[in-house]
């Protein structure tokens, strides 16, 4: 039995591979906090989604392998690799990562809590970073 918060990371899962906002926006609950231990900010739902299309801006291709989960209460501990490619064809440094993902009774994301290793990210960094602000 897939419980609320597998088929929530499910979906994002699939947004994350599908680069789709919308889809993100969808499966955020408007409360939602999302922490990156990398930086040590956090962040609402408008925001983190706006963050999310300007890396679906920069690459052609995203996806989670290797996922492992382990359900704690009200939630998943989420480890995996994200890999993918830029835009230009050039493969994006695989990400491992761990989420701590938390949702409501509805099954909205209400927060993540992501680490991982901001220096094998930097040329993600980089490139969003050369983005016109209105991406």
């Amino acid at each position: 039995m897939t419980t609320k918060a597998e088929a929530a990371a499910d979906a994002l899962g699939a947004a994350i591979n599908a680069r789709s906002q919308g889809d993100i926006l969808a499966i955020y609950a408007d409360d939602i906090i999302v922490f990156h231990g990398s930086t040590g900010q956090s962040m609402g739902k408008t925001e983190n989604a706006g963050l999310l299309a300007g890396v679906f801006a920069i690459s052609s291709e995203l996806e989670y392998i290797n996922i492992k989960r382990h359900a704690i209460d009200g939630g998943v501990v989420q480890q995996d690799r994200l890999i993918g490619n830029f835009v230009v064809g050039k493969e994006i440094p695989g990400l491992e990562a761990c989420l701590i993902i938390k949702v409501n009774e509805s099954g909205k994301i209400t927060s993540i809590d992501e680490y991982f290793d901001g220096a094998n990210f930097a040329e993600v960094w980089e490139r969003l970073a050369t983005l016109q602000p209105s991406q």
